[in-house]
């Protein structure tokens, strides 16, 4: 017998997590399918900047405005997700001398918040600076956990009632007239397949969009701009540093955790399964992001990183699409039972949420009112108790972990699992192990990606193995040997592009004592 379910969202990145999440607290029924892990495209690989809207108001007002609001309730809901730390706008020698006072104009029309800085008190509040800033503004921008809010949906999503796998691929999807009739999918691990009879879908899959509306012969022009981004060893800045100018590449540095993250560039690009971060992209990056934060040209590159943005196919190309998003219905081509989403930023994903859900509920004619902006994805029943934890560990699972902090905490204490594992990201034992033994989780990325075991400044390589040790459970060897290599592999892709100076050293080390001492990654390709 085929399940039937009222929604199925088709995508797991932080937008479709809010779309599941939105559902479900409005009581309709919802599962939600991923191909791979959750927020392992776009959502998982930005800047992790939660836009004031400043950077936009000038060229895109309609998304400065959806981000001057949004970014006001992901501080409200998402406390736990977010590094209030502000952000600066500096202007440089040859920038348009008009563009600041443009700037000013732009922000008050689109509501962003932003206060005049003179120089001095620019490099008292950043003395990394360079000397040569010419003007200054300082605006409310922050940074955010994408990892940490997309999986905070799910967990919410969850507790209201909905459904979430990961690792579920569409593969096939029927079409009988008018309808998506039958939806198969298949599990990456067993290979299993599986149908299932949606009333309505939604199509969140974002780069892949196009590729999912294709399965039911319905058109979805789509523009793919490539972003690639560079992390830095170590916090470089109290707070974000943006060029204050027309956006470009290179003219964004967010502090994020243990690290610092240049961004970004903007390149026409086609497929989603192939996005790598260029060498030459790397330089760009650095040149220049030193040119306001000079002391980057002696740091230390630790890893580089792109993925795709999608954009609606009439809604310009590059820098000059707009940062909006839209929702389209398919009625046009005949498609009564799809809508699908496209564009937008992670700071407005709650925004696209609403609106996709406000679109299924009046198909399937629910008029139950949006509470997402007001109900926050944790409460203070879900906060644990530090114990034998030290305080500092604690502060750092309220931040990744936000509904399930107690449960990951609880964990820890009860099974001994307070020793150090990643000294760099200052993960436990305790954390590894309570996520190895999730039905979600089914690699070492996964793991890391929501503890950050393996993504500090060594990239794994003084921690791999402690991680591995602390997320066996009864694999064979063999198994536990594919899991090693598969996310030392994954670590080193992101190592290639800034192999240089000190990197290259430690990676000829690395490669020496994993090839050399324990045989490992020498599979071709890998």
């Amino acid at each position: 017998m085929v399940a039937r379910v009222p929604v199925l969202v088709i995508g797991g990145g932080v937008v479709g997590a809010g779309i599941l999440r939105d559902l479900a607290l409005r009581g309709i029924e919802a599962m939600l399918l991923e191909q791979g892990d959750f927020c392992h495209g776009a959502s998982g690989g930005n800047q992790g900047m939660l836009h004031s809207g400043a950077r936009y108001a000038v060229k895109d007002p309609v998304s400065a405005k959806e981000c001057a609001k949004e970014s006001k309730t992901l501080r409200s809901i998402a406390e736990h997700c977010i590094d209030d730390c502000g952000g600066i706008f500096v202007s440089l020698p040859g920038d348009d001398p008009g563009y600041p006072d443009e700037f000013l104009r732009g922000c008050g029309k689109a509501g962003v918040e932003v206060e005049n800085l003179d120089i001095k008190e620019a490099l008292l509040r950043e003395p990394g600076l360079s000397n040569r800033i010419e003007h200054a503004a300082s605006v409310k921008d922050a940074s955010v956990d994408a990892f940490s809010l997309t999986l905070s949906n799910i967990e919410s999503a969850r507790n209201a009632g909905a459904k979430a796998l990961n690792y579920q691929r569409i593969v096939k999807m029927n079409r009988v007239r008018g309808t998506v009739e039958e939806v198969h999918y298949q599990d990456a691990l067993s290979g299993e397949l599986k149908r299932l009879k949606p009333e309505i879908v939604v199509n969140a899959a974002g780069a892949w969009s196009a590729k999912i509306a294709a399965l039911v012969q319905a058109p979805l022009p789509l523009t793919l701009d490539k972003g690639s981004m560079v992390v830095v060893d170590g916090r470089q800045t109290r707070g974000l540093i943006n060029r204050l100018r027309s956006p470009a590449d290179g003219d964004i540095i967010v502090p994020s955790h243990s690290v610092t993250i240049l961004g970004t560039t903007s390149i026409a690009h086609t497929d989603p399964e192939k996005v790598r971060a260029s060498v030459a992209e790397v330089e760009l990056l650095r040149k220049e992001c030193s040119l306001m934060l000079p002391t980057l040209e002696s740091c230390r590159l630790v890893r580089a990183y792109a993925r795709l943005r999608p954009s609606a196919g009439d809604g310009g190309k590059g820098r000059d699409a707009s940062r909006s998003f839209a929702i389209v219905d398919h009625t046009s081509s005949g498609l009564d039972n799809m809508i699908s989403l496209v564009g937008g930023k992670l700071t407005t994903y709650r925004l696209m949420a609403e609106r996709a859900v406000d679109a299924v509920a009046e198909l399937l004619g629910d008029n139950t009112s949006c509470t997402t902006a007001k109900e926050s994805l944790l409460s203070s029943s879900q906060m644990g108790k530090a114990g034998a934890i030290p305080k500092r560990a604690m502060e750092r699972m309220h931040r990744k972990y936000g509904p399930i902090q107690a449960e990951v905490a609880s964990h820890c204490q009860a099974h001994r699992g307070a020793e150090s594992i990643c000294d760099c990201e200052e993960v436990l034992r305790g954390e590894i192990s309570y996520f190895a033994g999730h039905p979600d989780v089914r690699t070492l990325s996964d793991v890391m990606r929501r503890t950050r075991a393996g993504m500090g400044y060594c990239q794994s390589s003084l921690c791999a193995f402690k991680i591995l040790s602390a997320a066996k459970k009864g694999e064979s060897d063999q198994n536990a040997r594919q899991l090693l290599e598969d996310f030392l592999t994954e670590r080193r892709n992101g190592i290639e592009p800034v192999l240089e100076g000190e990197q290259l050293r430690q990676e000829i080390f690395r490669s020496y004592l994993l090839q050399g001492t324990y045989r490992l990654e020498r599979g071709e390709g890998r």
